[in-house]
C-alpha cells in the first residue's frame, strides 16, 4: 500500500517539464500562511542583491497564485537561525511572527527554494585540409536546476516537491530580458515551480474572510534589497554603474515596468512602488514606505486583505511629499 501511494504521488507535469512529488498530510490542514525561505544556492556565487531578486519574484508569484487564500511572509520578515535543521519552527523565529499575525503554528507552512548551477565545458580543435591545426574554440553550457519544498512543520510533512531544470544554449540568441536579468532562464524557471507550489498550498488553505484584490500593481523598489543580508549595492562602484545596476534590478523586480518607470524606480526609497493603477488613495508613481510601521513590500500589502481593517501606510508621493494614508 505504501509503495502504491508513493508511485501515485509522483508525476511529471506535461509539457512544463516539471517533476512533482506529493505527500498527503496525516490530517486535514487549515493553512493561513506561507513563509518563504531565502534561496539556497550551490554551484554559483549569487550576490545578496540577486538572492533578494529571486526571493521577491518567488513571493510575488506566490501571491499571484494563492494570495486570495494565504498570507505570504518573505525572508526579510523572519530569521533562519539554524539552516541545517529541517524543522522550520525550530530553525527559524517564524512562530512568533505567525502567532502575532493571528494564526496558530499548525496553520503555517514553509517554502524552501533550492538553486543549483552546473556548467559543462567543451572545446573543439579545427584543422586545415592538410591536417594542420588552425585553432580551438571553447564553450560553456550552463544548466540551472531548481527545486521547491512546501512543508508543514507542525506535522513534519513535506507536502510537495517540485523540480525542474533549464539549459542555457550558449549559441542561442539571448531573450530580451537578458539585458537586465543576469539569468532570465533561471528566473522564469523559479516562477514556474513557485506557481505549482502556490496552487498546491491553496488546496490546503483555510476558509476565511478576505477583502477583494486590489487593482493596483506593486513592485519592490531596488533600494528595498537593503532589507536582505548583503542585498545593498556596495560602495566600490561609481555613480553611473550604480544607476545602471539599480535600473536593471528595477526591471527584474517590476517585470511590467517600462524603461522610464525603471529609471524612476532606480532612484526610489526602499518600499513597494505602485507600478500601475489608481484606487483614489494610491496612484502609479507612489511608493509605500511602511505598512503599520513595518517595511513595505508587495506581499506585505497583499496581507492587508486578511486584516479585517485598514492599514496605516507611509507613502512617498510621486510629487515628492510624504503622507500617512489609511488603506484600502
Amino acid at each position: 500500500m505504501t509503495r502504491a501511494l508513493l508511485v501515485m504521488s509522483f508525476a511529471v507535469l506535461g509539457c512544463s517539464g516539471l517533476t512533482k512529488v506529493v505527500k498527503p498530510p496525516p490530517q486535514a490542514l487549515q493553512l493561513t500562511t506561507v513563509f518563504v525561505y531565502p534561496p539556497k544556492v550551490s554551484g554559483a556565487e549569487l550576490s545578496g542583491g540577486r538572492q533578494f531578486e529571486l526571493a521577491q519574484r518567488a513571493c510575488d508569484r506566490l501571491v499571484s497564485e494563492a494570495g486570495d487564500a494565504l498570507a505570504v511572509f518573505g525572508p526579510t520578515e523572519f530569521r533562519v537561525i539554524k539552516p541545517e535543521l529541517d524543522d522550520a519552527w525550530v530553525a527559524t523565529d517564524a512562530i512568533p511572527v505567525l502567532v502575532k499575525s493571528g494564526s496558530r503554528p499548525d496553520q503555517g507552512a514553509a517554502l524552501k527554494l533550492f538553486v543549483e548551477r552546473r556548467v559543462a565545458s567543451s572545446a573543439m580543435q579545427t584543422e586545415s585540409l592538410k591536417g594542420q591545426a588552425r585553432g580551438a574554440t571553447a564553450s560553456e553550457e550552463t544548466t540551472w536546476l531548481v527545486r521547491v519544498e512546501l512543508s508543514h512543520p507542525s506535522t513534519r510533512t513535506t507536502l510537495l516537491e517540485v523540480s525542474g531544470q533549464v539549459t542555457v544554449d550558449p549559441f542561442q540568441t539571448p531573450p530580451p530580458e537578458a539585458e537586465w536579468d543576469e539569468a532570465p532562464q533561471l528566473t522564469g524557471l523559479i516562477e514556474r515551480v513557485i506557481a505549482e507550489a502556490g496552487k498546491h498550498a491553496r488546496g490546503h488553505a483555510a476558509e476565511r474572510p478576505v477583502a477583494p484584490r486590489s487593482a493596483l500593481v506593486f513592485a519592490a523598489t531596488p533600494a528595498a534589497s537593503s532589507l536582505f543580508p548583503g542585498g545593498a549595492l556596495g560602495d566600490g562602484i561609481d555613480a553611473l554603474q550604480r544607476e545602471i545596476a539599480q535600473q536593471n534590478r528595477a526591471r527584474v523586480l517590476a517585470p511590467t515596468a517600462t524603461e522610464a518607470q525603471a529609471s524612476t524606480l532606480a532612484r526610489a526609497l526602499p518600499g513597494a512602488a505602485v507600478v500601475s493603477g489608481s484606487d483614489g488613495r494610491l496612484s502609479a508613481g507612489d511608493v509605500v514606505l511602511s505598512v503599520d510601521q513595518q517595511p513595505a513590500l508587495p506581499h506585505v500589502l497583499a496581507r492587508v486583505r486578511f486584516k479585517g481593517a485598514p492599514a496605516e501606510l507611509e507613502v512617498k508621493r510621486a510629487g515628492g511629499a510624504t503622507e500617512s494614508v489609511v488603506w484600502p
